[in-house]
């Protein structure tokens, strides 16, 4: 089954991966933190209906994100996922290699780890894959 695509901003894509389980999002380009808001928003809409807990966000075409919108989404967006996911959330954030050591690009750095969200930074969409899946067969042991 091909992936399916959601309605989305011209300026992030929003894409179903239905055999692998996960939602994957990509920005077009850099974003203000209007724009950042709205792709989540966006996000999390797609991933209602299916209610899709296991996310892969590629950050490595946005640009740089401030502080402030970083701290937005760890502390106001991800902590909401959960409940409105019904169960614990699963995101793999793909980032520039240069941004962590060699030993993070292959096991992920971890961001986020609480009952409701895991959060990690890969360099490789492979990597980041990987780890999506392992934490969907732990989810259903």
């Amino acid at each position: 089954m091909p992936p399916t695509s959601a309605s989305a901003p011209d300026f992030v894509s929003l894409q179903h991966r239905d055999e692998l389980g996960i939602l994957v999002i990509r920005w077009q380009r850099p974003v203000s933190a209007a724009e950042l808001q709205q792709s989540y928003a966006a996000a999390l809409a797609a991933a209602r209906p299916t209610r899709t807990r296991y996310w892969l966000v590629d950050l490595r075409s946005r640009g740089p994100a401030s502080e402030d919108d970083t701290h937005w989404v760890l502390t106001q967006f991800v902590p909401t996922l959960a409940t409105r996911l019904r169960g614990p959330v699963y995101l793999a954030f793909l980032v520039p290699a240069g941004q962590l050591t060699p030993e993070e690009q292959e096991a992920g750095a971890p961001m986020v780890l609480t009952d409701t969200a895991h959060v990690r930074l890969f360099a490789t969409e492979a990597s980041a894959l990987y780890w999506l899946s392992r934490r969907q067969h732990h989810d259903s042991t």
